[in-house]
C-alpha cells in the first residue's frame, strides 16, 4: 500500500498555524503500522532528528525537531515548545532528514518518520520532553471510502488521544480522505456511517448525508464534533478504542426545501392510519412528493392536535434535551445517540396540555396540585413550564433528497 503523507489545505491553516504548527509536505514513507522498536544505545542521541507523530499508517502526521540530550531513557528535544500541550502523549519516532528547504521567511527540513522508539509525555516553553520504551495510547482508524465512480479505498491509520488535537486530526484525515478522491470544489453529496466505540459501553452511531459545495468539510466534522464531546466529558475512565467509517460520495447536490404537507382528511379518529403527503422543491426548482402512513395510536385523545414535519434541527430547537446536562458517560453516550439529524425528517404529533421539564425529562399532563408544588414562591429553577405534551413521534424514512424545513397544520380527533 501507498501512504498518504498529509498535505493540508489552506483551509485548515489558521487552525495549525494559532497552535503554533506550520505544515508542509513531506516525501512519503511505510504504510505499515509497525510496533514499538526496543531501544539501544545508538537511539536517538543528541543531535539526531526525532518525529512526533500525531498520526501514523496509511496517513501520517509529524513534525520533526533536534534532540537536545539523551540521558538514560528520557529525551529532551525541540529546545522550544511544540504545541504548548503541557502533558500529552504521542509517538515519538527516530527520524531521518531528507533535505532542507531554504527560504528568508521560514526555513524547513523535510524528515522521514521511522520506528516507533517512545512516547513525548510533556510539551513545555523550553522544550519537549519524552522516555524511550513508552508505548502512547493510539485511537485506531479504520476508513472505508467509496468514490463516486465506483472504487473502493480502505485506509488504517492511528490517532494521537489529546483532547485538542484529536478531533482536530480527525477533521483533516477525513476530510482529505474524501477529496483526494474526488473534487475538493463544487457540489457533492456524502454518506457517512459508521461508529465511535468506546470501552466498556455501546458505541456512538454514525449515520448522516450531507449535500452541497460543503459536504466534505461537514463530513468530516460529523465524527470530530462527537469525538470532542466525549473527549471534553468530565467522566473519568473514557476509553476511545476504535473508529470505523463507510464513507461513500456522489457528484451532485440533493438538496430540497420543504413546501407544503397535506393531509387525506381532516377529522380523524383513534388508532386509524393516515396519510399524508409531503412536497419539497429541489435545488433546480424541481417539487418532489413523498407520502407518509401514519397509525395513530388507540388511546389518542380526542381534540385538536398539532401536527409537525420538519428536519431533525427545527424539531429539535425547543426540546428539551437542549438543556441536557449528563449525570455519567453512558448517559452522555445515549443522549449523542438520540439527537436528531438535520438530513432527516421527522414527524410529531402534540397537544396542549399542562406540564414540566425536568431536567431532560418531559412530564405532560400533570395534576394542577403537581403544577402548583413546582411553581411555588419558595422555590426557583429547577424545572420548566411546558404547554405542550408529545403523542407520537416517529423518523420518516430517508428520501433520495436532503430535505430542509418546517410545516404545521392542525387535525381533529373524534370520536
Amino acid at each position: 500500500r501507498r501512504q498518504r503523507q498529509m498535505c493540508i489545505r489552506d483551509r485548515f491553516a489558521p487552525e495549525l498555524l494559532n497552535a503554533g504548527l506550520i505544515p508542509v509536505a513531506a516525501v512519503g514513507g511505510s504504510a505499515a503500522i509497525t510496533p514499538m522498536k526496543i531501544a539501544d544505545a545508538s537511539t536517538l542521541l543528541g543531535g539526531d532528528s526525532v518525529s512526533m507523530q500525531m498520526t501514523r499508517g496509511d496517513i501520517s502526521l509529524a513534525a520533526a525537531g533536534t534532540v537536545t540530550l539523551r540521558d538514560g531513557d528520557k529525551i529532551y528535544a525541540f529546545g522550544h515548545p511544540f504545541l504548548s500541550l503541557g502533558t500529552a502523549e504521542l509517538p515519538m519516532s527516530e527520524s531521518s532528514v531528507v533535505t532542507v528547504i531554504p527560504n528568508i521567511n521560514n526555513s524547513f527540513k523535510l524528515a522521514v518518520p521511522e520506528a516507533l522508539v517512545g512516547s513525548m509525555t510533556q510539551d513545555r516553553a523550553t522544550g519537549v520532553f519524552g522516555k524511550l520504551g513508552i508505548a502512547p495510547k493510539m485511537i485506531p482508524v479504520r476508513l472505508n471510502h467509496v468514490n463516486s465512480r465506483g472504487q473502493k479505498d480502505t485506509l488504517n491509520f492511528e490517532v494521537a488521544r489529546d483532547d485538542f488535537l484529536t478531533p482536530l486530526l480527525l477533521n483533516i484525515t477525513i476530510y482529505n480522505s474524501l477529496t483526494s478522491q474526488e473534487r475538493a470544489i463544487g457540489d457533492a453529496t456524502v454518506f457517512v456511517d459508521g461508529e465511535i466505540k468506546i470501552a466498556g459501553h455501546e458505541p456512538v452511531k454514525l449515520s448522516r448525508r450531507f449535500t452541497g459545495g460543503q459536504a466534505p468539510i461537514q463530513a468530516a466534522g460529523s465524527v470530530a464534533v462527537p469525538v470532542n464531546t466525549l473527549l471534553r466529558n468530565s467522566f473519568d475512565k473514557l476509553e476511545i478504542t476504535g473508529i470505523e467509517l463507510e464513507l461513500s460520495t456522489v457528484d451532485g447536490a440533493k438538496a430540497a426545501t420543504l413546501e407544503r404537507i397535506t393531509l387525506d382528511r381532516g377529522e380523524i379518529k383513534a388508532g386509524e392510519t393516515i396519510e399524508l403527503t409531503a412536497f419539497a422543491r429541489t435545488n433546480l426548482g424541481r417539487v418532489v412528493s413523498q407520502r407518509i402512513p401514519v397509525t395513530l395510536p388507540q388511546d389518542i385523545p380526542e381534540g385538536p392536535l398539532t401536527l409537525t414535519i420538519g428536519d431533525g434541527a427545527s424539531i429539535q430547537k425547543n426540546e428539551s434535551i437542549q438543556y441536557f446536562v449528563p449525570n455519567d458517560l453512558s448517559e452522555l453516550i445515549a443522549t449523542i445517540n438520540k439527537i436528531k439529524l438535520a438530513d432527516r425528517l421527522y414527524l410529531k404529533l402534540t397537544r396542549t396540555s399542562n406540564g414540566a421539564v425536568i431536567g431532560v425529562s418531559e412530564m405532560p399532563n400533570l395534576p394542577p396540585s403537581v403544577i402548583a408544588t413546582l411553581n411555588t414562591d419558595r422555590v426557583s429553577g429547577g424545572s420548566r413550564k411546558a404547554t405542550t405534551s408529545e403523542i407520537l413521534e416517529m423518523q420518516i424514512a430517508p428520501s433520495e433528497y436532503l430535505i430542509s424545513g418546517e410545516q404545521t397544520l392542525t387535525l381533529t380527533v373524534a370520536k
